[in-house]
């Protein structure tokens, strides 16, 4: 690969930055693309603080909007209700409607805000949400108790949470938010996920649910159900119909890490099997069968952030021994690797302040969009593989 900037990055490809004001711009996770379906509009934030420090709900990130037709940007809100790993959430909803995350102070409760880029207004919804389907509806979670087992993707708004009542699973978990209707209603309990698979870890373990995500026929979702015991961590993954019926566990062997839909019916993920260890599977949630993707090609990397478009998974690592990050490309089909960039994390992002490339393909396939703080500041990136 040709050398850009040895200590910085190196890649074979264009390289673009959004970045407002010479400020600090992300976007989140790697679930979501920033650009529409268009290919007009990017959405990001913009840090008003350094992101080498912890979040703080009195210093807020602004929510912006680029338009690459006049290769222009607007600031569309502040929001308070965010984090360096997932923003605040911010995600599209249609061609020329995205939704985010935000806190209304008057009445004390996490909302979120959806903005029309064409007409520029906005409609308050009031809950947050995790993950939506079109402009139909989304699901929903308790980010105070997110945020007290982890902090890397709760909101840290309502200072006056000092504990939550972990002997009680019956009255928090996963929510259906009415995006038509602006109503909210819980539809799978902790208690529910514990009776599918109850483990005697799970007596008087702290629960939470995370990284849920809507299949791309909006009739299923999957989530992560981790329990606490201590400092000892558990983890499973979960499937169930989008009304929290017919609920399963499809792997349950204490490691669950990144996930990705492909298709209805396939879940592509980096977790454990018993039988074959930590690796990248392919796992068909009507069968349960289990399958390792890319051995002996992809499996040597270790954890990564995928992202799937038709043939193609775009995934990250973490840093090297020389604090160098990949970013790759795998073909299902012909079951090849194309490696596309490197890039370097100083130590000074660690921890909760950590910039995972967190990879996103456009709908088109042609670009991949990724967070970096290879320059000395946190920015998002596109990058053209058309």
């Amino acid at each position: 690969m040709r050398h850009k900037n040895p200590a910085a990055f190196l890649s074979d490809y264009k390289i673009s930055k959004y970045s407002f004001q010479e400020g600090e711009s992300f976007f989140g996770y790697y679930d979501k693309s920033p650009l529409n379906a268009t290919n007009e509009y990017v959405v990001l934030h913009s840090a008003n603080s350094s992101t080498k420090s912890c979040p703080t709900s009195d210093i807020p990130v602004d929510i912006l909007l680029y338009d690459a037709r006049q290769d222009e940007y607007s600031i569309i809100d502040k929001s308070y209700s965010y984090n360096w790993q997932q923003g605040a959430r911010a995600m599209w909803l249609s061609d020329i409607e995205f939704i985010y995350n935000n806190f209304d102070k008057s009445r004390d409760i996490y909302i979120s805000k959806i903005y029309n880029a064409r007409t520029r207004v906005s409609k308050v919804i009031d809950s947050p949400i995790y993950d939506c389907y079109q402009d139909k509806f989304a699901l929903s979670l308790n980010f105070d108790r997110l945020n007290m087992l982890r902090p890397d993707y709760g909101y840290r708004n309502k200072q006056n949470i000092t504990a939550v009542d972990w002997e009680s699973n019956d009255d928090d978990g996963i929510y259906y938010v009415d995006l038509e209707c602006n109503t909210n209603s819980l539809i799978l309990s902790f208690q529910d996920a514990i009776n599918v698979h109850y483990k005697s870890s799970m007596n008087r373990a702290k629960h939470k649910f995370n990284h849920i995500m809507i299949s791309p026929n909006g009739k299923k979702f999957i989530f992560l159900h981790r329990w606490f015991v201590g400092k000892r961590k558990f983890d499973s993954l979960m499937v169930a119909n989008i009304d929290g019926s017919n609920i399963r566990c499809i792997s349950d062997d204490d490691m669950v890490s990144h996930c990705f839909w492909r298709g209805d019916n396939h879940i592509f993920g980096f977790l454990r099997d018993c039988t074959h260890g930590d690796k990248y599977y392919m796992i068909n949630i009507d069968t349960g069968e289990k399958n390792v993707v890319g051995k002996g090609l992809i499996d040597c990397f270790g954890d990564g952030h995928p992202h799937i478009n038709g043939d193609f998974a775009i995934f990250d690592t973490y840093p090297n021994k020389s604090r160098m990050k990949g970013l790759y490309l795998y073909n299902f089909p012909l079951n090849s690797l194309c490696k596309i960039g490197e890039f370097y994390e100083g130590f000074e992002y660690h921890g909760e302040m950590r910039c995972d490339l967190h990879p996103r393909l456009s709908l088109d396939g042609k670009k991949v969009f990724f967070d970096s703080v290879h320059s000395g500041a946190r920015q998002l990136y596109s990058l053209d593989i058309s």
